[in-house]
C-alpha cells in the first residue's frame, strides 16, 4: 500500500524551509536560483504527498500553517541530529580547540552559557572565547571573517552572511515589582528603557511600539547593554522590553513583574549568523549540538 512517505521528497522540504525562512516565494526563488513557478510546484507536491496545507498566503508574502510549523520543526531537529552525527563520527578522535563564538548581548547572557555547559558535559573540556556585541556588530565581524560564526537576535540583514533560525523568543514589557506604573498600559508618559541603535532588541521593540503610537521620547533612557537596562528597570526608571531568556531569575525572585498589554505581543527570532563556507572543527560540532539540543533548555 502506498503511503505519504513513498511520495515524500526531502528536496521539497528544503524548498519549503527556504520559503518559510524568507517569508516569500519570490525571495526564496531568488535565494535558491530557481523560478517562482518551480518553488510553488515544489510546495504543492509536498502538500499533496502529506495531504495537508503547509502555507498560508497573504498580501505581503506567506507564513506556515500549524502543520507547516510542525513539519519544519521536526525537519530542523532531524537535520541538526544528522549533522551532529556526521561531525561526531568524522571528528571523534580530534581534540577540541577552544570555541570562538560571537553573540548579541541577550543571547550571550541568557542562552550561550546554558548551551555551552551542556556541550562541554557531552563533548569534554574545551575553552570558550565569547565575543559580545549588538546584532549589527556581530554580523559585521562574521562578514569580515573576524568571527567564525555568531548568534544574533531581531530581524538581521546581511548580504554576505547566511542566517539560520535557532529558536523563537518573546520580549516582555517589565517593570520593578514596586513600580508605580500600571499593569496594563504603556502610555506616552511612561519612560521606556531603550537599547542603543544597532541592537536587534531595539529594532524589534521600536517596530512594535510604533504600531500603538509610541516612539522614542526625550525623557526615555538609552542604555548600551541588557545588564544596564535590568539595573535601571529595577530602580523604577521606566519600562523595559526584555527577553524571556534574560529575566527568568528576576521574575522568580519577585524583583520584576510583567505588564499585561493585550495589544503587544513582541516575537523575534534568535538566528545563527554563518559564513558562506561550511563550519569545521569545534564550531561545526557546537552548531550541530546546539541546533539539536536547544529545545530541551529551560528559560
Amino acid at each position: 500500500m502506498a503511503t505519504a512517505r513513498d511520495d515524500f521528497d526531502s528536496r521539497h522540504l528544503d524548498v519549503l524551509r527556504a520559503v518559510i525562512d524568507a517569508g516569500s516565494i519570490t525571495k526564496a526563488a531568488r535565494q535558491l536560483h530557481v523560478s517562482q513557478p518551480a518553488v510553488t510546484a515544489s510546495v504543492k507536491k509536498l502538500e499533496a504527498a502529506l495531504g495537508v496545507t503547509l502555507l498560508e498566503r497573504f498580501a505581503r508574502g506567506v507564513r506556515p500553517t500549524e502543520a507547516g510549523r510542525k513539519l519544519l520543526t521536526h525537519a530542523r531537529r532531524i537535520d541538526a541530529q544528522l549533522n551532529e552525527l556526521v561531525t561526531d563520527v568524522t571528528e571523534k578522535d580530534a581534540p577540541l580547540a577552544p570555541l570562538v563564538l560571537g553573540a548579541s548581548t541577550t543571547i550571550a547572557a541568557g542562552l550561550v552559557p546554558k548551551l555551552f555547559a551542556r556541550f562541554r558535559a557531552q563533548h569534554g573540556a574545551t575553552g570558550l572565547r565569547l565575543v559580545v556585541g549588538n546584532t549589527s556588530e556581530i554580523i559585521a565581524q562574521v562578514e569580515t571573517g573576524a568571527l567564525p560564526f555568531g548568534l544574533v537576535e531581531g530581524p538581521p540583514r546581511a548580504a554576505r552572511v547566511r542566517l539560520e533560525r535557532l529558536l523563537d523568543d518573546t520580549l516582555l514589557p517589565v517593570v520593578a515589582t514596586n513600580s508605580p506604573f500600571r499593569r496594563d498600559n504603556v502610555d506616552l508618559s511612561t519612560p521606556v528603557l531603550w537599547r542603543e541603535v544597532g541592537s536587534g532588541t531595539r529594532t524589534v521593540v521600536e517596530r512594535a511600539l510604533r504600531k500603538i503610537g509610541r516612539k522614542p521620547m526625550p525623557f526615555d533612557l538609552e542604555l548600551g547593554s541588557t545588564a544596564a537596562i535590568r539595573r535601571a528597570v529595577g530602580l523604577s526608571l521606566g519600562v523595559a522590553f526584555l527577553s524571556r531568556w534574560s529575566i527568568g531569575e528576576d521574575l522568580a525572585a519577585g524583583r520584576l513583574r510583567v505588564l499585561r498589554i493585550p495589544e503587544l505581543n513582541i516575537q523575534r527570532r534568535f538566528s545563527w549568523a554563518l559564513p558562506s563556507a561550511p563550519l569545521s572543527g569545534t564550531a561545526a560540532r557546537f552548531h550541530a549540538f546546539a541546533s539539536a539540543e536547544h529545545e530541551g533548555l529551560q528559560v
